[in-house]
């Protein structure tokens, strides 16, 4: 039984990942403030940091905890810095000395989407964007103090229970129209909440380190998602595919960003199920 620090664990990934660990490991949750059960910690800011991997001493941290908001990156990249390159740094150099292990979850935005096929865990990333950058270098800084005792967990188009997510929009809009246009253009891997934890818990437990993709198989665009998730839904709104520039953001995205699971089918098999059956069973 493990002793594990999770930061970030009411977030949507997060609060999947305490479920999952308090089943088999002591587990201390924090978040930036103080809740039920839930200890207050500020992965900013380093000494705060520094006192609890010290009060602690880990096995593991798992950091979920990060600055997600793509477009208002743009605007604010202090924030996106601070969360997304400093809070993994400073975990990282405090678990240093004491043998510890730091699990960092990152993203599929840290490749550059001109690739035709699904990205590999060793393809050379290019990140466009700010909160895109500050994710690829959050990882870079993970790898140089933590060089042997870490695993970066790449996940991609993330969805479920507790938190605003793109599935969730798509079923509450079509309650409200009859048409949507979504982005045909861009192509990606839609992952289950529930199935990224679980593969994250496997990750921990086999003792796999080093940069581990953790999506669910198979590749869709986002009007492709958009259109199962209502068929699943039994809605009869019609989804119309659009083109990226249809529909202007504030951060560019990648035209492909779709990832494979390269590292986990080598070592554990562990290929993740389909997006389609993760999906159905989100929605059911």
């Amino acid at each position: 039984m493990a002793q594990i620090l999770l930061c970030g664990a009411r977030g949507m990934l997060g609060r999947r990942l305490h479920e999952l660990l308090a089943s088999g490991h002591r587990v201390v949750a924090t978040e930036l403030f103080e809740q039920p059960g839930i200890r207050a910690l500020d992965i900013t800011d380093a000494k705060s940091v520094e006192a609890m991997v010290e009060e602690l001493r880990p096995d593991w941290i798992v950091n979920a905890a990060a600055y997600t908001a793509v477009d208002g990156a743009e605007s604010d990249a202090a924030s996106a810095h601070a969360v997304n390159v400093d809070g993994p740094q400073n975990l990282a150099r405090a678990l240093a000395p004491t043998g510890g292990r730091l699990l960092h979850v990152s993203t599929d935005f840290v490749f550059r989407g001109d690739k035709e096929e699904p990205y590999v865990e060793d393809d050379p990333t290019g990140a466009v964007g700010v909160y895109a950058k500050s994710k690829e270098e959050g990882e870079r800084r993970v790898r140089q103090v933590l060089p042997e005792s870490h695993a970066i967990v790449r996940i991609a188009w993330l969805y479920g229970e507790d938190g605003g997510n793109f599935v969730q929009t798509m079923l509450r809009l079509a309650g409200e129209r009859e048409r949507l246009g979504v982005v045909d253009d861009q192509r990606g891997t839609p992952t289950y909440t529930r199935d990224a934890a679980a593969a994250m818990l496997k990750i921990m437990d086999a003792g796999i380190l080093g940069t581990v993709h953790a999506a669910n198989q198979g590749t869709t665009t986002w009007c492709g998602l958009a259109r199962e998730a209502l068929r699943l839904a039994g809605s009869t709104t019609t989804v119309e595919a659009i083109r990226t520039e249809d529909y202007p953001t504030a951060a560019p995205r990648p035209k492909n960003s779709a990832l494979r699971n390269q590292v986990l089918e080598r070592t554990i098999g562990d290929h993740m199920r389909p997006w389609q059956e993760a999906l159905a069973a989100y929605i059911s």
